[in-house]
């Protein structure tokens, strides 16, 4: 039994970073995603570093993260991000009632496989001494309550004030009693680094101290974090159908889901070496036009290449549209920094192309030119692919179609002479 709660990967304490904080609620949302993705990575490097002995870790099945341990049993965690304003976690908090909740279904479903569960989050559990005469603060403090359950040999043996506040919490999550217990007797809380500190954290103090990353620059460790919580946030985009099916699969020695696969990151297997940056000997400057997940116009795209003869292309130039853009949402989750002078190169570069293929169809004596300006347009994108591999990031031939789609949605682009289009909002 514990006496106290385990802090088995608590990162070390570090002092907070000033800085700007965006009031776009989908900046927010990305935020607590890539929160999720660091600590995937500090994981990794917990692993590296011999404080776990993880084989593999699972993103986004069942919980955020699942370490699969050499014993053949999966740890869970549960990675939470809450602002400073919010308090700290009591046993009543409703994101820390369903990551319990989450918990008490996955060892219901799984009783021989599951191993510990921990829950992580950028703010503190709420501190209450055991010597406080606040008998309901007591019972909702996430720390005495576990160390009470450590002191229990059952739920029965739960006293007072801990047994009305276990009682409360079991029958919100419609759980038995043995159930909840179970569960708490495995559960961990562990303070992670707040958002601001943890890129710092995560490259310098995280992947700097690793032996194998000694020799590493602050810059080169700087690409190496984004190249690794890249990976994480990879593994945890892909969307599983039946969850249950496929992890019993996996336990019991049958054939490997491939989706289920993806979400694995075997950390032997994890490079840490920062990928090579290529030098560039030009570069467009300023702003990228095109917004990655922002609104467009809807129906400009259809109405375009309908008008410039390209209605059979509709359904292939919208599903390019949909990959180019994931692909730059992925840029970046991935580095923040640097996604949006990568798309800049990609997008005048292909806006280039597309103009010069526009002027030289629309002096043609077809109409409407766009089969001919299209077919131009995509000779000159696989040039582009391979003769200008560096200025744009090796983005392929298909992210490039779906450029030249997202600039045709946002106005810049045209497939026919140019018209009053219709509002389709």
């Amino acid at each position: 039994m514990r006496d106290q709660i385990p802090t088995k990967s608590q990162p070390l304490p570090v002092a907070g970073l000033s800085g700007t904080r965006s009031l776009d609620p989908g900046d927010e949302t990305e935020r607590n995603y890539r929160y999720q993705h660091q600590y995937g990575v500090a994981l990794l490097v917990g692993v590296r570093r011999g404080t776990f002995s993880y084989v593999s870790l699972y993103c986004e099945h069942h919980e955020d993260f699942l370490g699969e341990r050499p014993d053949g049993r999966f740890d869970g965690w549960q990675i939470k991000t809450s602002k400073p304003e919010g308090g700290a976690w009591k046993l009543t908090s409703p994101a820390l009632v369903k990551s319990i909740g989450r918990f008490v279904e996955l060892l219901q479903a799984h009783p021989a496989e599951v191993g510990d569960f921990n829950f992580v989050s950028n703010s503190a559990i709420d501190d209450v001494t055991p010597a406080s005469k606040d008998d309901a603060r007591r019972a909702r403090c996430p720390g005495l309550m576990l160390q009470h359950i450590s002191q229990s040999s059952t739920a029965e043996d739960i006293q007072q004030p801990f047994k009305k506040a276990f009682d409360s919490l079991a029958a919100e999550l419609g759980a038995t009693a043995e159930q909840l217990f179970d569960v708490l007797g495995r559960l961990a809380f562990v303070k992670g680094p707040s958002r601001e500190e943890f890129d710092a954290t995560l490259a310098h103090e995280h992947l700097g101290k690793l032996g194998e990353c000694a020799h590493l620059t602050a810059a080169e460790l700087d690409t190496l974090r984004d190249e690794l919580v890249g990976k994480f946030h990879r593994a945890a985009s892909l969307h599983v159908t039946d969850p249950d099916r496929h992890l019993l699969d996996r336990l019991n020695g049958g054939n490997s889901d491939p989706t289920i696969v993806a979400k694995r990151i075997v950390c032997a297997e994890v490079s840490l070496a920062p990928p090579a940056t290529p030098s560039r000997a030009f570069a467009y400057v300023g702003e990228p036009a095109i917004n990655p997940g922002g609104q467009r116009p809807a129906g400009v795209l259809e109405q375009k290449l309908a008008r410039g003869g390209l209605v059979d292309m509709v359904e292939y130039m919208k599903s390019r549209e949909q990959a180019a853009e994931y692909q730059f949402l992925e840029d970046q989750a991935k580095s923040p920094a640097t996604a949006g002078r990568q798309l800049r190169q990609v997008e005048e570069a292909v806006h280039g192309e597309c103009l010069e293929a526009y002027m030289a169809a629309k002096t043609a004596a077809q109409q409407p030119f766009g089969p001919i300006m299209f077919t131009d347009v995509s000779a000159r994108l696989r040039r582009l692919e391979s003769d200008r591999k560096q200025l744009l990031g090796g983005s392929p031939y298909e992210v490039l179609m779906g450029t030249a789609a997202l600039l045709t949605s946002e106005c810049r682009l045209w497939w026919s002479d140019r018209f009053r289009l219709e509002d389709k909002a």
